[in-house]
């Protein structure tokens, strides 16, 4: 459950998206990382359909990355909104049961 916001306001701005993560690596040592997601500034020859799976695209590749993330650092990442609650659950109402 991500939301593709952040992906449409880049799309209808016409810029690019960058992924930007710290992983702690121990005692003062971080790993900054930079991942180009999606570049939207080509993006005014584009219709609704392919504007759309440029942004279904970018959330993939967001997604992913996250995914790649949290596999290879488990203990760095924080959640504050619970991704696995109940698909009907609303995030109002998956806040109220924890």
């Amino acid at each position: 459950l991500f939301s593709d916001g952040p992906f449409r306001l880049a799309a209808m701005l016409r810029r690019k998206v960058v992924f930007m993560a710290g992983v702690y690596r121990g005692g003062r040592d971080y790993d900054l990382r930079f991942i180009e997601l999606a570049d939207f500034t080509g993006l005014a020859a584009m219709n609704g359909p392919e504007r759309d799976a440029a942004v279904r695209a970018a959330l993939e590749r967001y997604v992913a990355t996250l995914e790649s993330l949290c596999r290879e650092a488990p203990y760095n990442w924080f959640n504050f909104f619970d991704f696995w609650a109940d698909a009907e659950a609303t995030p109002t109402d998956a806040a109220a049961t924890t």
